[in-house]
């Protein structure tokens, strides 16, 4: 269990590495963030890409909604993930792994 949650813990910090590089990268040479947002957008693979993303991260909110005991607490879990992205994601799997391992086993 352990070396899961240092795996994920690992795969959240390198994507939150991805994203400060992304982030400070040439904007001279390649724009701002939303220029190149608008350039992804119009790209077929961008949109899939776009889309895929979003769709996991109401999948991941639905889990969180269906694991968490408190409404709110789900909710505080849940809807950061729409800006933070699967960064926020991974933190929460970090975090609660050992529980959500528990409620899988008790469903058998």
């Amino acid at each position: 269990m352990n070396a899961l949650r240092a795996a994920i813990g690992i795969c959240g910090l390198a994507l939150l590495g991805l994203i400060l590089w992304a982030a400070f990268s040439l904007q001279d040479l390649h724009g701002s963030l939303f220029e190149q947002f608008a350039v992804v957008a119009t790209l077929p693979w961008g949109v899939v890409s776009l889309v895929d993303l979003y769709i996991g991260f109401v999948l991941f909110a639905t889990l969180v909604f269906l694991t968490e005991r408190s409404w709110i607490v789900a909710a505080l879990w849940a809807v950061p993930v729409f800006i933070l992205g699967n960064v926020w994601a991974a933190l929460w799997f970090v975090i609660r792994l050992p529980h959500l391992a528990r409620q899988l086993s008790k469903a058998n």
